[in-house]
């Protein structure tokens, strides 16, 4: 029992502990005058782009499928559900909502829905890693440099470790249904959901997926620099391109820390600790990081509550419209 409550305070202590660190020594009238300047043209763009990138997001996460199996406007509403429950569930539940969800939309598994999302951070992973090391500023051989760098390459590592997992998939099956593993309590069921999961990887790394899904994420993470250069205008901070990266990735990689649900203080302390590094006045990078984080949570949070409040009304939906398209399909046939 106490063990438990432990493990459930963790997260808690992490946020209260990340949020003392970002507002310890600030000046609030510095910090409130900067929330006063804000430039709201510029915070538009930002939502505006926020929202244009999510939208992507859906899009690309079709690709992740063998198979045409979710339209757009479903992918759409099932994935901001799922950041939804993100910003509100600790310990990144809201992925496994997804899958359910998703699971509930595609008539595929769960484990294979749950491979996709998988997939799609790897992806974003390994797109940010390769833009700070393309794009991101010059830190010499700054603490910050070595801890980006290697986070960056614990991406590329999973990466090759996934790719080679999805080529060898067919001696990976035959090992997991060996009586071994088989003739175990219970694990019948895990195999086939592990087996259910690997499949679900493998149109990442088809040659007809592949180009696909680099050309959104290209599109989704450029984007994405726009947002944060939005933002950076918005207080006339105007950030270069590479330090617009450096903002991106941190805050993104901060995301990874588990923390309380919605990455609250640990996104804030990390982003303005990078930012003050190189030179930000820690009032200004603090704005700065809790209007992304804002920005972040309206534009996930109207579409998700809504796909919530909505949820049995859209799954009924659904159902009406694969009769109907099974019965159109009959008709044509006879």
């Amino acid at each position: 029992m106490f063990k438990k409550i432990f493990v459930r305070l963790i997260p808690w202590v992490i946020t209260v502990i990340a949020v003392a660190y970002a507002f310890s020594g600030i000046d609030w009238k510095m910090l409130l005058a900067h929330v006063r300047d804000i430039s709201f043209g510029w915070a538009f763009l930002a939502v505006a782009l926020t929202t244009v990138s999510y939208a992507s997001r859906a899009r690309r996460w079709m690709s992740f499928f063998s198979s045409q199996v979710l339209k757009f406007k479903d992918a759409f509403t099932v994935m901001m559900l799922g950041f939804f429950m993100n910003n509100i569930l600790p310990a990144r539940a809201g992925e496994l909502v997804r899958a359910h969800t998703g699971s509930r939309v595609t008539g595929q598994s769960r484990a294979t829905v749950l491979a996709t999302v998988a997939g799609e951070r790897l992806v974003d992973g390994l797109s940010i890693s390769l833009m700070f090391v393309l794009f991101g500023p010059h830190l010499d051989d700054s603490v910050l440099a070595q801890r980006l760098l290697i986070v960056c390459e614990l991406f590329a590592v999973v990466a090759v470790l996934v790719v080679l997992t999805v080529w060898f998939r067919s001696y990976v099956h035959r090992l997991l249904e060996k009586p071994f593993f088989q003739n175990k309590k219970g694990m019948p069921y895990i195999t086939e959901r592990i087996i259910l999961f690997i499949d679900g990887l493998a149109p990442m790394v088809q040659a007809k997926k592949l180009p696909v899904l680099i050309l959104w994420s290209a599109f989704i993470w450029t984007v994405e620099i726009l947002v944060y250069k939005s933002v950076s205008h918005a207080y006339d901070a105007n950030l270069s391109f590479s330090i617009a990266v450096l903002f991106m990735v941190v805050v993104n990689f901060a995301s990874l820390i588990p923390a309380a649900p919605g990455g609250i203080g640990v996104i804030e302390a990390a982003a303005t600790a990078a930012l003050v590094s190189i030179g930000i006045p820690k009032e200004l990078a603090l704005t700065m990081a809790i209007t992304q984080h804002a920005i972040q949570y309206l534009v996930v949070g109207i579409p998700g509550a809504t796909a919530m409040l909505r949820w049995k009304k859209f799954i009924k939906q659904i159902a009406e419209d694969k009769k109907a398209e099974e019965e159109l399909i009959v008709r044509n046939a006879a």
